[in-house]
């Protein structure tokens, strides 16, 4: 089994109970603690790293980390408060974000703690630009990059792009290249390609390979409801998404790479090779994107993230249904 080390933020969405937003459930979210709980529910074992308050809202984003198996021996309690994210709805499922993310426990993390982390025990790193949009986190997100990759660590680098966290656009778009240059697997949803390579001046498709010239073995993008591209050096590929009707869209693309880990993790454990070739291996690689979009459309059809997660049983019961 492989296990996967998922560094970053853990945070509280409020989630409107309908479309009117007249009232909210505060529910446990943040994408790495995502992607950490998804591996694990998926029957992966994980550890999240990353500062959590010691306030009531950072007790319960541990309690429920631990109900859901995933390992906090790399989290650090801090005194700061919990990060708040006000969710907003359409019709469609799909969101839009107001961050309350000032001086936040998850932004204060240690360079002492993340030292503690033996990388050799970790299969696979994965994180998001979120870690990147301050001074100090994006310091100690290269640290771990620079760690993981002398460990030969599979690094899955999910783009995930939040604006409103960034109050310079070239500051952006140059970490999420540095980043690039250390990620194996990058995953990007079309919208936020399109968006970085137009604040790079650049055309979405020479972005793209702009992108894999850096370094990766794949590209991934998302775009909805719509195919699912896989962008490597030596092959192109694309796979459909099942059909439904989203409710809310919240973790659907954490439940997607995680899904795509775990099932890149299964598959090579059976034929016995690397991950790094499992991702590099077309028909490994698009039977792995075809997983990764069971668990991402289960996702869209319930509200909130840890709890909307599904289970391989759950997967494997709905793969014909969806």
């Amino acid at each position: 089994m492989h296990t996967l080390l998922s560094f970053g933020e853990a945070l509280i969405d409020f989630i409107p109970t309908d479309n009117t937003a007249s009232q909210y459930l505060p529910l446990p979210g943040g994408a790495p603690a995502n992607v950490a709980v998804a591996y694990s529910k998926l029957g992966g074992s994980s550890f999240f790293a990353g500062g959590l308050s010691k306030d009531d809202l950072g007790q319960k984003l541990s309690h429920d980390l631990t109900q859901f198996g995933v390992k906090q021996d790399f989290v650090e309690l801090r005194d700061e408060s919990t990060a708040l994210v006000l969710v907003t709805l359409d019709s469609d499922g799909e969101r839009s974000f107001n961050f309350y993310r000032e001086n936040t426990a998850d932004t204060q993390y240690s360079l002492d703690t993340l030292k503690r982390i033996d990388w050799r025990e970790m299969d696979i790193m994965h994180f998001c630009s979120n870690t990147l949009t301050t001074e100090l986190m994006y310091q100690h997100t290269e640290y771990a990059l620079k760690k993981a990759k002398e460990s030969n660590t599979l690094i899955s680098f999910d783009v995930n792009v939040r604006a409103q966290l960034w109050q310079d656009m070239t500051q952006l778009t140059e970490r999420v290249e540095v980043a690039a240059q250390y990620a194996n697997l990058i995953k990007v949803s079309k919208e936020e390609a399109e968006y970085l390579a137009d604040l790079s001046d650049t055309p979405y498709p020479t972005y793209l390979q702009k992108l894999l010239a850096l370094g990766p073995k794949l590209i991934i993008v998302t775009d909805g409801p719509n195919e699912i591209k896989l962008l490597s050096s030596d092959f192109q590929a694309e796979t459909k998404v099942p059909t439904i009707k989203a409710v809310d869209t919240t973790a659907a693309g954490d439940s997607f790479i995680a899904g795509f880990l775990k099932a890149i993790s299964d598959l090579t454990s059976l034929d016995e090779t690397s991950l790094l070739k499992g991702i590099s291996t077309e028909k490994l690689a698009i039977n792995a994107a075809k997983f990764g979009a069971q668990c991402g459309a289960l996702t869209s059809q319930a509200k909130g993230a840890f709890a909307s997660l599904p289970t391989a049983e759950l997967v494997s019961g709905n793969a014909t249904s969806l």
